[in-house]
C-alpha cells in the first residue's frame, strides 16, 4: 500500500492546482504524469504562482481580501454529490415509494457516504479555488444555461419541446402517475425532479427558474473544481477557452455534402452519426453534459492523485439518473483506474465502501432506468466505411494527432489511448432508436481530450510552435459550431411555455420515432419499484402545444 494513506480527506486530494511540495524521500513525478512512476506522498500544498496572495487568517477586510479566500474542495465536491443523492430520494417519492424505512435507509447511507468522503476533516485554505474563481465559474455557467434557453430568456432548441413537456407533466400531475395509455414515464429524469418540486409550489415560472439555477450551480461548481487542475490564472483561462471552443470540423462537413450553412444553422447533422461540441451539449442536453463532465472531472482528479478510487467509483451510480449513456462512457476510464490502483496496491477499505454506499442509494434509480430495457436494446450501428472514415477525419483524427505528441503528459498515455478508442468505437454502437450513444457516451472522452489539449497550449507539456498553431487553427474552425448555436440563441425568439403533455409534444416534432426511450408499460416496471396505485392522468391537450411558433434551425 505504499504511497497511499487510507481515509485521506478528499480535501487533501482535491488540492489546489498550484505545485505540490514533495518529501525528499519521494521523487517528483516525471513530466509524463503518474503512470509508471513510483507512488509519491504529498506533505503540503503551495499556492499556484498565478493565484492572488492569501490574506492573514481573520483579516477579511475589503472585497479583494474576501475574493482571495479559498473554498474548501470538500465543500465544493459535496455540492454535486449531495444534489445527485437528493435526486435519488425524490425519485423514490416520484415512484410512490414512501415507506419510512426506505427514507431512513437513504439517510443512513447518504450520511455514511458523506462521512467517508470527508474523513479526516481538516480546514485547509489551499484545498480549493478562490471565491473569485468560483464566482467567475458560476457566471460562465449561468451565461451558458441562459443562452441555451433555460429560464425562457433566450431561444431554446427543438429538443426542449419534449423536455419542457416532461417537466410540465411532472409538475402538474400527482406523483406517481401513469398516462392514459397505461405507460409510465421512464427516462433519465434526474434533471427534472427538483425543478418539478419547485414548479408544484411556484408554477411553471418557478420550475423554469429552478432548472436554470440548478444547472448553473452544478456546472459552475464543476468548472471551479476543474480550475484547480491548472496552476495559474492564464493556464485556467486557456483551458476554459479550449473546452468551450472544442468541436469537430462540422462546417467543413456541411460544405463537403454541398451545404452553405447560415450563421444560425445547426451544423452537426452532416454525417450519419455525430459527436457534440461543448456548446451544443450545454444548449441541447445539459443533463447528459453535466453528468459526463462530472465523470470526466472525477477521473482526471483521480489521475493527478487528488481523488481516491472510491470517490471515482461512486460517480456512475449517482449520475446514471441524469444520463445512463454518459455513465456508460465513463466505464472504460473507471476500469483502467481500478486496474491501475490494483497494480499499485493502493486499494483501501474506503475505495470499496464508497461505491457500495452510492450504489445502495441509487438502486431504485438503476432499476427504474433499466425497466423495459428490451424496448431500447443495444446493437451494431452500420456505417458505410467511406462515411465512417470521413466522419472520423473531420471529428476526431486531427485532434488526436495533435494530442498524441503529449503521450507522456499527465493526461496522456493510457488515458489518451482510451479516449481515442472511445471516439473510434462509439459511432459503431447504437443504444435505442437513434445515435444517442455516439453523441452522449463520448462526452467524458471529448472533455478529457479537450483538457489535455488545453494543457498543451498552457505549457503543461512541450509541443512545437507548428503543432500549437495547428491546434489553434482546428479550434478556430471547430468553434464555428458553437458560435452558430450562440448566434441562434441571440437572434431567434425565446421559447414559449408548454401547454401539452409529453406524448402530444413528442408528436409535434418527433412523430416518426418511437417513444420507447421515454415510456415503459406499468407492468414492465420491476415489482420492487412499481407504483401500487398511480394516478391516471388526462390526455386532453390543446390543438397547439405552444401559443406561438417555435422556429426550426436550418440543417436540423
Amino acid at each position: 500500500m505504499a504511497g497511499y494513506v487510507p481515509g485521506r480527506s478528499i480535501n487533501r486530494r482535491l488540492s489546489n492546482g498550484g505545485p505540490a511540495r514533495w518529501s525528499a524521500a519521494s521523487p517528483r513525478p516525471a513530466a509524463g504524469g503518474t503512470e509508471g512512476a513510483p507512488a509519491q506522498r504529498m506533505i503540503g500544498i503551495d499556492v499556484g504562482p498565478g493565484d492572488p496572495p492569501l490574506a492573514p487568517s481573520g483579516s477579511g477586510r475589503g472585497i479583494r481580501t474576501a475574493l482571495a479566500q479559498r473554498v474548501p474542495a470538500t465543500l465544493l465536491f459535496s455540492v454535486p454529490i449531495g444534489w445527485l443523492a437528493y435526486d435519488l430520494l425524490l425519485l423514490c417519492r416520484f415512484l410512490g415509494l414512501d415507506h419510512p424505512a426506505l427514507y431512513a435507509a437513504w439517510a443512513v447511507l447518504t450520511a455514511g457516504m458523506f462521512w467517508l468522503v470527508t474523513l479526516p476533516r481538516r480546514d485547509d485554505l489551499h484545498a480549493g479555488p478562490t471565491i473569485a474563481t468560483l464566482l467567475a465559474c458560476l457566471g460562465v455557467a449561468t451565461l451558458l444555461m441562459l443562452l441555451g434557453g433555460e429560464g425562457r430568456f433566450f431561444y431554446a432548441n427543438l429538443d426542449w419541446q419534449v423536455r419542457d413537456a416532461v417537466l410540465r407533466d411532472m409538475t402538474v400531475n400527482p406523483w406517481p402517475f401513469v398516462y392514459a395509455s397505461g405507460d409510465m414515464l421512464r427516462a433519465p429524469i434526474g434533471m427534472y425532479l427538483i425543478p418539478a418540486v419547485a414548479g408544484k409550489a411556484f408554477g411553471q415560472a418557478g420550475a423554469d427558474l429552478a432548472l436554470l439555477g440548478q444547472n448553473s450551480l452544478l456546472l459552475g461548481v464543476l468548472l471551479a473544481i476543474g480550475s484547480t487542475l491548472y496552476g495559474t490564472v492564464p493556464k485556467r483561462l486557456i483551458a476554459l477557452t479550449v473546452f468551450l471552443a472544442f468541436s469537430g470540423l462540422d462546417v467543413l462537413g456541411q460544405i463537403k455534402i454541398g451545404n452553405t450553412p447560415a450563421p444560425t444553422a445547426h451544423l452537426e447533422g452532416w454525417a450519419p452519426t455525430q459527436f457534440s461540441s461543448t456548446i451544443t451539449l450545454a444548449f441541447w442536453v445539459p443533463q447528459h453534459a453535466i453528468a459526463g463532465w462530472f465523470g470526466a472531472l472525477g477521473f482526471l482528479l483521480w489521475r493527478v492523485r487528488r481523488l481516491g478510487l472510491g470517490g471515482l467509483l461512486m460517480l456512475p451510480p449517482l449520475v446514471a439518473l441524469w444520463s445512463p449513456l454518459a455513465a456508460m462512457g465513463l466505464m472504460p476510464f473507471i476500469l483502467y483506474a481500478c486496474w491501475y490502483d490494483l497494480r499499485q496496491r493502493r486499494i483501501a477499505v474506503l475505495d470499496i465502501a464508497l461505491p457500495i454506499f452510492a450504489t445502495a442509494i441509487a438502486l431504485p434509480a438503476l432499476l427504474y432506468i433499466a425497466a423495459a430495457g428490451d424496448q431500447v436494446g443495444a446493437r451494431f450501428f452500420p456505417l458505410h466505411p467511406a462515411h465512417y472514415l470521413l466522419f472520423e477525419t473531420l471529428e476526431a483524427f486531427p485532434f488526436l494527432l495533435v494530442a498524441w505528441a503529449g503521450w507522456r503528459a499527465r493526461f496522456g498515455g493510457a488515458v489518451l489511448a482510451i479516449t481515442a478508442a472511445m471516439l473510434l468505437i462509439a459511432p459503431l454502437i447504437q443504444v435505442g432508436w437513434w445515435i444517442d450513444f455516439a453523441m452522449r457516451a463520448t462526452i467524458p472522452a471529448l472533455a478529457i481530450l479537450a483538457l489535455h489539449l488545453g494543457d498543451m497550449l498552457g505549457g503543461g507539456w512541450p509541443a512545437s510552435a507548428r503543432r500549437k498553431s495547428a491546434l489553434i487553427g482546428l479550434l478556430a474552425i471547430g468553434s464555428l459550431t458553437g458560435l452558430s448555436e450562440i448566434a441562434r440563441a441571440l437572434t431567434f425568439p425565446a421559447s414559449p411555455p408548454p401547454r401539452c403533455g409529453f406524448s402530444r409534444a413528442w408528436d409535434e416534432t418527433f412523430s416518426a420515432w418511437p417513444k420507447a426511450s421515454y415510456l415503459a408499460p406499468l407492468d414492465a416496471m420491476p415489482p420492487a419499484i412499481r407504483p401500487a396505485d398511480p394516478a391516471r392522468v388526462s390526455t386532453a391537450d390543446p390543438v397547439r402545444c405552444h401559443d406561438r411558433a417555435w422556429p426550426r434551425p436550418a440543417l436540423f
